[in-house]
């Protein structure tokens, strides 16, 4: 076995030992009624940061019963109705699907003649929409990648009072640098994004992300069993 190979195996074993005593928690993450009397209790039973979180889910009348009835992971939501003498629980999982509201193809040629800047981007008009933005005076580079397709994803954001708005880049970083159009930030609307087509033209997209959510489990009990279990305490 090499050197490098044992010290491999090493880090792994103890990256893994802490990663399990790091996964031990219990916090309770909220309450809701769902009918007179009767609760959703949920509870954070394991947190292992980015590698992934577990809710469990508890019904209750927080006086003689406590059973849990689900859990969900980071990527699901959980929701319980009382229908009459039955609980409906549910799993849900969202996820985001790209709907392409505009696009516009630009030639390489007429690409190359446009060299937008953020110290005048006040100024400029964006490929997409208007510019709605108040104010230059406060701003700071927000993030900045390169693309499969070797252009780079820019975005400076503008603080004009409360108001806070992206403006989207994208650039070779030396024969064009193109001012696509505005983006406020943690909204659905205005992404955007591009594809080169050929070796003479662009074309660029402007996208609204909808939510769409999914039923991933379904379960169903009879609050009568639900209220023979006895109450205990999920966090010790």
């Amino acid at each position: 076995m090499t050197l490098k190979l044992l010290i491999f195996i090493i880090v792994v074993l103890s990256f893994s030992s802490c990663l399990v005593g790091d996964t031990k928690c219990c916090e309770k993450v909220g309450t809701t009624e769902i009918s007179k009397g009767i609760y959703l209790e949920r509870y954070r039973t394991f947190c292992a940061g980015v590698f992934g979180e577990l809710t469990e889910c508890y019904l209750t009348d927080t006086l003689t019963f406590r059973t849990k009835i689900g859990s969900y992971d980071e990527h699901e939501s959980f929701q319980a109705i009382q229908n009459g003498e039955t609980i409906e629980a549910f799993n849900f999982q969202s996820s985001l699907l790209n709907d392409t509201i505009e696009r516009k193809t630009i030639s390489q040629k007429e690409l190359f003649q446009i060299h937008h800047s953020d110290k005048n981007c006040l100024v400029t008009k964006p490929l997409f929409g208007i510019n709605s933005l108040q104010c230059d005076t406060d701003f700071y580079p927000a993030s900045s990648y390169k693309t499969e397709q070797g252009i780079y994803h820019t975005e400076i954001q503008f603080k004009c009072g409360n108001d806070y708005k992206n403006a989207i880049f994208y650039t070779d970083s030396l024969n064009f640098c193109i001012f696509v159009g505005l983006y406020e930030p943690r909204s659905f609307e205005n992404n955007y994004s591009y594809n080169k087509i050929g070796s003479d033209s662009f074309e660029f997209y402007r996208i609204n992300n909808i939510r769409k959510v999914d039923t991933v489990k379904r379960q169903t009990f009879a609050l009568s069993d639900l209220k023979k279990s006895k109450l205990f305490k999920v966090c010790k």
